[in-house]
């Protein structure tokens, strides 16, 4: 869980926000299975969908 903090100041009499800080308790990590990535792009198919090829219609429908 992140604690945020604002910094304010007066401007023509109002208060306003002047800046924010983000101080993050837990570490950011990210977990992979690199053995996994691994054997799926030494695979002999192609994963996922090409962005340069438009799908029919009945392909994304099923």
């Amino acid at each position: 869980m992140s604690i945020i903090r604002s910094g304010y100041t007066n401007i023509k009499g109002r208060r306003v926000e002047s800046g924010r800080r983000t101080f993050k308790t837990e570490e950011r990590h990210f977990l992979h299975e690199p053995k996994s990535q691994k054997s799926q792009l030494e695979s002999h198919h192609s994963h996922g969908t090409r962005k340069d090829v438009k799908v029919k219609m009945d392909r994304k429908l099923t």
